[in-house]
């Protein structure tokens, strides 16, 4: 049996796994979106590009971040 840290532990790991994972699929779908429009020369990039990019961008970073800490737990 795990103790209450150990599983608290457990959760938050498991929670911030989640949300980098998230974040970065997000990421990757704002670069893949702006690739296939570049490589197809349709659609131009519209004014909300760079922020959506800059938004998912600093969502990943937080989330690694997070990811790193909670990896610290168990150090």
């Amino acid at each position: 049996m795990l103790s209450e840290r150990a599983r608290l532990t457990v959760r938050r790991t498991v929670s911030a796994l989640r949300r980098s994972r998230e974040a970065l699929v997000d990421l990757d779908g704002q670069l893949g979106e702006i690739l296939i429009r570049l490589r197809t020369g349709g659609v131009p990039l519209d004014r909300g590009t760079s922020a959506r990019l800059a938004s998912a961008k600093s969502e990943a970073m937080a989330a690694v971040c997070d990811l790193g800490q909670a990896g610290q737990l168990f150090a």
